[in-house]
């Protein structure tokens, strides 16, 4: 791996999205000449945090950092909220979608060098990238690949530890707890890192076993079918090998329809070092030797050459 030596520069950005709210952009960069753009979308009950620690500065956005990308971490309105603060938040897929993400994405844009930029989706994080290339396809021209970290849209069947999960633990004992306070709080029943808005949670539950269509009627299914996707690398844990996350993983890889995509299964089972939980996939310091390498030369050889 790259010496850790290398100066680097962190950034947080507020970026006004609606009544007073505000998503976040995180950058993280070296020092000396950028390079191309990453830009890292965190999942549900979650936040940017999942691919960076600020304190001991590790992660994979520091990895990127050092080997010289110019890293953007991107943060949805109302994480680290607490209760009455995130109660009061109408917020749902559809504002992400329509909102946040213009926002943030835009913001990165603006400040990225010319050339192809790398987005990156940590589970549920890897379908709004999708959804929101589906409804803002212009975008894929500026991609050079997409990689996803356990990813998921559907629910794959996984047996009754699986179905428990879902359909009891999230359908109905969270639901219920959301309803009854208004919000997810999600650090205290240890489900995430950031608490939730109900509406968005109840919208990603949605997702799960119900048709990928916006509230409006746009056809997300239909649509992601229909473009011409940049080669993508997908990561799987096969750790609680009762959630099945390889098998969400190849769904969701196979829902984008026909594209240069690469299933990479992660844990003991196929060599190493440990099992990875699915929230500590782009944190967990074995990962420098287990898989960071492959996906630094995996982008390596996404970088078209330069003019001589």
């Amino acid at each position: 791996m790259t010496a850790p030596s290398i100066s680097i520069i962190e950034e947080r950005i507020n970026l006004p999205v609606a009544d007073q709210q505000f998503a976040q952009l995180v950058r993280i960069y070296p020092a000396q000449t950028p390079g191309r753009a990453v830009f890292m979308l965190h999942g549900l009950m979650d936040d940017a945090r999942c691919f960076h620690d600020a304190e001991t500065r590790t992660g994979l956005a520091y990895v990127l950092a050092r080997s010289g990308y110019d890293v953007y971490l991107g943060e949805l309105r109302g994480r680290r909220l607490e209760g009455e603060a995130l109660k009061k938040q109408a917020f749902g897929v559809e504002e992400a979608l329509t909102q946040d993400l213009p926002q943030l994405i835009e913001a990165v844009c603006k400040r990225a060098n010319p050339g192809g930029q790398v987005w990156i989706g940590q589970g549920f994080g890897s379908l709004l990238l999708s959804s929101f290339l589906a409804r803002n396809p212009e975008y894929l021209d500026k991609l050079l690949g997409m990689v996803h970290f356990s990813p998921f849209r559907e629910s794959q069947p996984g047996g009754r530890l699986k179905h428990f999960w879902v359909n009891w633990l999230h359908q109905r004992g969270v639901k219920l707890i959301s309803g009854l306070l208004g919000y997810v709080p999600a650090e205290k029943l240890k489900l995430g890192r950031s608490n939730e808005s109900e509406n968005f949670y109840l919208d990603a539950l949605n997702w799960l076993d119900a048709p990928w269509v916006s509230p409006r009627g746009f056809d997300y299914a239909a649509a992601v079918k229909e473009l011409d996707w940049p080669p993508s690398l997908y990561f799987a844990s096969l750790y609680h090998s009762w959630r099945a996350s390889d098998a969400d993983a190849r769904a969701f890889m196979f829902d984008l329809g026909a594209h240069n995509g690469r299933l990479v299964k992660l844990g003991r089972r196929v060599g190493n070092q440990q099992n990875y939980r699915r929230s500590q996939l782009c944190l967990d310091q074995a990962a420098e030797q287990d898989y960071f390498p492959l996906l630094l030369e995996w982008l390596t050889e996404l970088t078209p050459a330069e003019p001589a």
